[in-house]
C-alpha cells in the first residue's frame, strides 16, 4: 500500500508531537501504538477493498469470448 503525501505529512506531524518536551513516557507510547494501529487498519482496509472488488468481478456475468466474437462481427 502506498502512502499519499497527506498520511505521510500527517505521521512526520505525530511524529514530532511525540518528541515534544512535556510527554511522558507512557503518553508516548501511547501514541506510537494508536499510530502504528492507524496503520494496520489501513493496510487492512485497502486489503478488503482490493478483495471485494475482485469478488464483485468474479460474480458479474461475462460474456464468452465466442459469443462477443459474433456480436462484434
Amino acid at each position: 500500500m502506498q502512502k499519499s503525501n497527506e498520511q505521510k505529512t500527517n505521521e512526520l506531524l505525530l511524529e514530532r508531537f511525540v518528541e515534544r518536551p512535556g510527554l511522558e513516557r507512557e503518553e508516548r507510547e501511547l501514541i506510537r501504538e494508536a499510530m502504528q494501529e492507524l496503520a494496520d487498519l489501513r493496510a487492512e482496509n485497502e486489503r478488503l477493498r482490493k478483495t471485494i472488488l475482485r469478488l464483485r468481478s468474479a460474480s458479474t456475468p461475462r460474456m464468452s469470448s465466442k459469443l462477443k466474437d459474433a456480436l462484434y462481427e
